[in-house]
């Protein structure tokens, strides 16, 4: 077991056919759970932040004060100990409960273990009157806003969590960066402001949920609505290490506003576009599909002749045309069967001005067992060895090409990274999600490796493995038109799950 990023080392945990079960004793010490056994009752209780489930041994339900949640298999007890199905720990409801992201690769079995981000990410816009920040929060946590001295100001989250601390260096009249960091049992935002700002307002608005702080800089004429805030005004106290949570029926959710922040706006007011703000909604976000392999790079060979190459240009001309027809626009880096250099396909998407790279692959293994689909985004070190051995078969075209990388272009493929993997992570982890609702391939997870592919795109990046081309259950279903089918309205729907929480405008042909 891996948590957040250190190894726990072994843990006691028992299969049955292709189910998985945890030891309850593991589970509480791995998620830092209460225990309770009462072996007479066959009954094992988990505490997770002051909210007790029931495991009952050979029931297939877990109970909870308000109500229960189905297990995909019952609990086992084995030599006196309670096991409970490993996918409970995976779910949703659990990771809601727990505060934490569970993911287990079976190949490796390997579970791991990671903060689940409640605040965050961070976006923001610059416009010549006005710099707006947004900060996406789950719903129920409480905020407040202070000023911090002469030139910062804070939202601060009581009970909030990040997946990790981030600074984003907006650099315009209003502000000099934002900084997204834990803060005692919370989050917080900081905002370096520019000499002179002196006003903003503060508005929550939904799906998704989100705080936007709109600031003036100080050449400018006030802003809407806002609360003419004075640099020289006192600095209020600072607030209580956790901010209370929301308020069922309060004005805004029960979320506080301090008196540096005017309550906001109508909706309608609050989502008024600006004339840059209409612009880009008529602007079409393009994204390139990469057909893995072609021509003399044939890919992997699969059950009964199947060829890599040409499963991965028959998927990509389906999900081109599929978002196309949701207003995307499109390039192939292949459209017929054509070697492309690696540096090539990178290259095409930079010059097309691509929003977000999407390569397309099949997977292979001497296990003919091996099966099921996994989404891969840019990392130097990759997450576990199948991994590793993965991106080294997928670069090994390499040899096929005739080219030469300077250390210059290395460097900027390393800016890029640090750029875009925040948004490759969380477009890898929508699809996936999407993808597994849609298809009945083994979800083998989010995985990170150095694929060269990805390497030089200015953009968010992913690799799609669609399903193991050595696995015969696996090569009949891509093979199947109608079957590949299901496997792109999966990504697309990942896609545009991406697209909407980037507040994308989508224009239709």
């Amino acid at each position: 077991m891996v948590k957040g990023g250190k190894v726990l080392g072994d843990s006691e945990a028992y299969q049955v056919g292709d189910a998985w079960y945890l030891g309850a004793k593991d589970a509480a010490k791995v998620y830092g759970a209460g225990l309770y056994w009462h072996p007479r009752k066959g009954e094992v209780r988990l505490s997770f932040r002051g909210t007790p489930i029931a495991f009952t041994v050979d029931s297939d339900k877990a109970r909870l004060r308000d109500g229960e949640i189905a297990l995909d298999h019952p609990v086992l007890l084995r030599a006196d100990r309670a096991f409970i199905p490993l996918t409970f720990f995976l779910s949703p409801e659990f990771s809601s409960l727990s505060s934490l992201e569970s993911t287990f690769d079976p190949s490796a079995r390997l579970l791991r273990v990671e903060p689940r981000a409640t605040v965050g990410p961070v976006r923001y816009s610059s416009e010549p009157a006005r710099t707006r920040v947004v900060l996406e929060l789950e719903p129920g946590l409480g905020y407040s806003t202070d000023r911090r001295g002469r030139s910062g100001l804070e939202i601060s989250v009581g009970g909030g969590s990040i997946g990790a601390a981030r600074r984003v260096d907006i650099g315009d009249a209003a502000v000099d960066y934002v900084e997204l960091r834990p803060a005692g049992r919370g989050a917080s935002l900081y905002l370096a402001l520019r000499d002179g700002v002196s006003e903003w307002k503060v508005t929550e608005l939904d799906s998704p949920r989100r705080v936007v702080i709109d600031l003036a800089p100080p050449a400018h004429p006030a802003l809407p609505d806002a609360e003419r805030v004075r640099a020289e005004a006192p600095t209020p106290p600072a607030p209580a290490p956790a901010a209370e949570p929301a308020k069922p029926g309060a004005p805004n959710g029960g979320n506080a506003l301090s008196r540096d922040a005017a309550p906001p706006p109508p909706a309608a007011a609050a989502d008024a576009p600006s004339p840059k703000k209409q612009a880009l909604a008529n602007v079409r976000r393009r994204i390139v599909v990469d057909a893995g392999h072609g021509g003399k790079d044939s890919g992997a060979p699969g059950v009964g002749g199947l060829s890599e190459k040409d499963v991965n240009l028959a998927a990509a001309k389906d999900l081109a045309a599929a978002l196309r027809k949701e207003g995307f626009e499109v390039l192939l880096t292949r459209d017929r069967d054509v070697f492309v250099p690696l540096g090539d396909r990178s290259k095409k998407a930079n010059e097309f001005g691509a929003d977000l790279f999407v390569s397309l692959h099949c997977n292979a293994h001497n296990n003919k067992a091996e099966n099921g689909f996994e989404i891969y985004f840019l990392s130097e070190h990759a997450s576990d060895p199948e991994a590793q051995r993965l991106a080294e078969f997928e670069n090994s075209v390499r040899k096929l090409e005739d080219s030469v990388e300077d250390e210059a272009t290395t460097l900027l493929y390393a800016l890029a990274r640090t750029e875009f993997i925040n948004d490759s992570s969380e477009v890898s982890g929508l699809m996936a999600h999407s993808l597994s609702k849609k298809v009945d391939l083994a979800n083998r997870g989010v995985k990170q490796a150095s694929f060269y592919v990805l390497r030089g795109t200015n953009s968010p990046a992913v690799l799609v493995e669609m399903g193991f081309v050595t696995n015969r259950k696996d090569a009949s279903k891509l093979r199947s038109a109608s079957y590949r089918k299901k496997l792109v309205d999966g990504l697309r729907a990942g896609l545009l799950a991406f697209a909407k929480r980037k507040d994308w405008k989508v224009r239709a042909k």
